[in-house]
């Protein structure tokens, strides 16, 4: 990452990291987690996580805008101290990293059930893991050039997604809340996970040559929510809440039915053009993960940090674990993720405020100037 704070990401590229870091392998079986809870209300629960989420930014916003010129490495040790920040950074390192192992992971059942089948996990995910950290160690400027380029195929794939193609039966859809609010309001946490990571969002704030940087953010969220919404719309009104229930992957089954006449088979090219979307949003949550581990540890050199995180990440998604427990885990990430990731910008934004303080330029800035 650049030490100088000069502004040189575009209001488009922040626009991409924002809803690259959030769509990613979680559309796979967003239907199927949320209509466990709240049944067709999963068309309901699932825009009212966009809502959690567009208040998560709002949070996010207040705080980074309050130290514009700053990043959060920066000022996290002026409100909390230089023991707590580090702790601060180091959590929301580790949970990135997390995340980041997590995505290829997800996506690599999908490939070897449908297209790969004889392919070892090793093969699959390490190169996908180096090719991550390959851009993100190269700095801001290329990560978000790089996340920018793949974009533009990934928005493709989501508005050929959201095409309804195959007829929809609203006789599957109808009964929104026959399960009730309170259902529909559990449905907000299996959900929470597919809308992690834009968290980036944060991080990047200081580099953004934009004075709209709340309603980019916002538009980013709306994207996400205004896609998972529709597919699951079409999920469930095409393959009906029993069918999509017993799927693994219901947005597969989904795919299976779904064809063009330039593809035969829309499930299986759809399942390898999405790599570059996994490889998106694996960018976008490792980028904040060694942002905040070099603030964790300032003294350190960079590159150390640097191969640390990928020794960390190969070893992540190399690591035998049966696909029920790492379920469990995500889903303890999901509470965990809003609760720390969502309340400690509001945190902090309310500290800052009571304390009275605010960003001004620092050495660098003024070195750079």
């Amino acid at each position: 990452m650049q030490d100088k704070h000069r502004q040189v990401i575009t209001g488009w590229q922040l626009f991409c990291l924002t809803l690259n870091g959030v769509v990613a392998t979680g559309v796979f079986s967003l239907a199927r987690d949320v209509a466990e809870v709240a049944g067709a209300g999963a068309l309901v629960a699932i825009p009212l996580t966009g809502v959690v989420m567009l208040v998560k930014l709002v949070g996010i916003h207040l705080l980074a805008n309050r130290f514009p010129e700053q990043t959060l490495n920066e000022y996290s040790y002026q409100l909390l101290g230089p023991v707590l920040a580090k702790v601060y950074l180091l959590i929301y390192g580790l949970l990135s990293l997390a995340v980041a192992i997590s995505i290829p992971r997800a996506h690599f059942p999908l490939v070897t059930a449908w297209a790969l089948g004889l392919t070892p996990k090793i093969a699959f995910m390490a190169p996908l893991a180096i090719v991550c950290w390959n851009v993100v160690k190269r700095g801001v400027v290329v990560t978000a050039r790089v996340v920018e380029m793949f974009n533009y195929g990934g928005l493709a794939l989501m508005l050929l997604l959201m095409v309804p193609v195959i007829p929809v039966d609203l006789d599957f859809v109808r009964p929104v809340f026959e399960q009730g609010p309170a259902s529909i309001m559990r449905g907000i946490v299996p959900a929470l996970f597919a809308f992690s990571g834009f968290d980036v969002y944060l991080i990047v704030f200081p580099y953004v040559r934009s004075k709209r940087k709340f309603w980019i953010g916002a538009a980013a969220v709306g994207m996400a929510t205004l896609f998972y919404t529709v597919t699951t719309f079409l999920i469930i009104g095409n393959l009906g809440l029993e069918f999509t229930l017993l799927s693994t992957w219901p947005l597969q089954s989904y795919l299976n039915r779904f064809s063009l006449a330039v593809f035969e088979r829309a499930d299986v090219v759809f399942l390898i053009a999405w790599i570059f979307q996994v490889i998106n949003a694996t960018i976008v949550v490792m980028f904040v993960a060694v942002s905040c581990l070099q603030g964790t540890f300032p003294r350190v050199r960079p590159s150390f940090i640097h191969y640390l995180l990928l020794a960390l990440s190969l070893a992540g998604v190399a690591y035998p674990i049966y696909s029920v427990l790492e379920a469990q885990i995500m889903g303890t990430y999901s509470l965990v993720a809003i609760a720390f990731l969502g309340g400690t910008p509001w945190l902090l934004w309310l500290l800052a405020l009571l304390r009275g303080k605010r960003g001004g330029e620092s050495d660098a800035q003024k070195d750079a100037a």
